[in-house]
């Protein structure tokens, strides 16, 4: 069984909703209502630092198919009605799941905090992780940011050289939006889709859509309508809009505008890379939109001491390093201010491990028993030695390869794992292959494979896969 957190008013639904296939419920114990003083909460009840309330999965769930399903699949090719009658959808407080261009995204009515909470329902996700709002075009953000002149100015020259793309952009939030979009924040990230099919939703459902990963919580990320169908089948009268493989294949790029510091911080490595957002910044820069301000791109990490302990964090140097830098992790009881910054993430339902040398602590599988998803064939002698071998790409070095289809092949191992018995899924660390630029596709890769193993490392010996400390 899985656990995760979720906070709640206590009448907000029933105490059993199901959300997975027909072979699996989730449970929910809700919080008795705070005051609206005790935690400095406003009115939808939703505790803004440590949650208590816990989701259990059950324990079994159908990763292969959509027996029972209540939810359908809207096949191309798409109607100009039919996109209408789903913008209506949108519009009215129901949930459609829509292509992008990064993954495949779980919509509602971003203005609608109803809507909205239906999400985290039916994903089992905290609202301590907050959702990004998508807009069909960049006048449409102006609506939901309070920028001042300079982040104005910032956003301007950020969107208009990677919008429509993946990026998202971190700004305070105007009061029109709800409260659950931003994790109790007070800001909220936003961002246009490059997808033809996605932009001509947004156009139809004329409001801004929240929009995370349309898969349970925690599980691998959708790049496909049958991934949707496979993690959110159950949930009553969702449509699913098909719109084919999505061609970059992890999530969208989030940065936060932190003028204050005259910067802007990565919180999320995605599909837009840092080189490409300074180039951004500095053709602004020339042309004079910051006047004689320098803007700078770095890259944030929070790093947890313990439970209680979560509020160092520091900036990377902007010099190359000799690994991917290590993923940004944070407590989930916490509210954050960008999603996909919990420890575990696009994780399958087998135990998984990065690959690495160090001393270990003890034998988690034969590795007849163990899957291995290699990056161009870079253990390419050992293979043998598996179950079975996937891999992310041709060649080493083929990150922006290897992030088209990482979740894919991820979906694709573990179906094979638990169809075979599988005891572990090991992944070849992508970052010891060369020496990475900081925002790039390979630690944007990394950063996948990281939480996808929920940080666990692991070594081969001649025939087994050890844990290492």
């Amino acid at each position: 069984a899985y656990s995760l957190c979720l906070c709640v008013p206590s009448y907000s639904f029933p105490s059993s909703i199901p959300v997975l296939m027909a072979t699996s419920t989730i449970t929910m114990t809700c919080l008795k209502r705070p005051a609206p003083d005790e935690f400095g909460v406003d009115d939808a009840g939703c505790k803004a630092q440590k949650l208590d309330t816990a989701i259990e999965l059950g324990p079994t769930f159908n990763t292969g198919g959509s027996s029972g399903s209540t939810a359908s699949i809207v096949r191309q090719p798409v109607s100009a009605a039919e996109l209408q009658a789903l913008g209506a959808r949108l519009r009215a407080g129901k949930l459609v799941a829509f292509p992008t261009e990064t993954v495949y995204g779980l919509g509602a009515n971003g203005l609608n905090p109803d809507a909205v909470l239906d999400i985290f329902k039916a994903k089992g996700r905290p609202l301590t992780d907050p959702c990004i709002l998508h807009v069909a075009h960049a006048d449409q953000a102006y609506e939901l940011l309070d920028l001042g002149p300079l982040e104005k100015s910032v956003f301007e020259c950020l969107t208009s050289s990677v919008w429509p793309g993946p990026l998202s952009v971190v700004g305070r939030a105007r009061s029109v939006v709800p409260k659950v979009v931003t994790a109790q924040t007070d800001f909220v990230a936003v961002r246009c889709p490059n997808h033809p099919l996605a932009l001509e939703l947004l156009k139809a459902a004329q409001v801004p859509v929240a929009a995370p990963s349309a898969n349970r919580f925690g599980h691998i990320s959708p790049t496909l309508a049958e991934h949707v169908l496979e993690d959110l089948g159950s949930w009553p009268g969702l449509k699913i809009l098909d719109g084919g493989a999505c061609n970059v294949g992890i999530e969208s790029t989030v940065v936060k505008l932190d003028l204050d510091n005259n910067r802007v911080l990565i919180l999320r490595k995605g599909g837009a890379t840092m080189d490409r957002l300074k180039e951004a910044l500095d053709s602004g820069f020339k042309a004079g939109s910051f006047g004689t301000q320098q803007i700078s791109v770095e890259l944030y990490t929070h790093k947890i001491v313990d439970e209680e302990e979560v509020e160092s964090a520091k900036v990377t140097s902007s010099s190359k390093p000799a690994k991917a830098e290590e993923p940004v992790k944070c407590d989930e009881s916490e509210a954050q201010q960008a999603p996909g910054m919990m420890l575990k993430h696009y994780a399958p339902a087998v135990p998984t491990f990065l690959l690495r040398t160090g001393t270990s602590t003890s034998s988690v599988a034969s590795l007849k028993k163990t899957i291995l998803i290699d990056f161009g064939a870079a253990l390419k002698g050992r293979h043998a030695d598996f179950l079975k071998c996937f891999d992310l790409c041709a060649a080493t070095g083929c990150s922006e390869e290897a992030c088209q289809q990482v979740f894919a092949v991820l979906r694709e191992a573990e179906a094979f794992a638990l169809a075979h018995e599988a005891e572990a899924i090991c992944l070849t660390d992508v970052s010891s292959s060369s020496a990475p630029s900081p925002g790039s596709f390979t630690e944007a890769l990394y950063d996948r494979l990281y939480r996808a193993s929920s940080g666990r490392y692991a070594t081969l010996s001649e025939a087994s896969l050890l844990e290492l400390q």
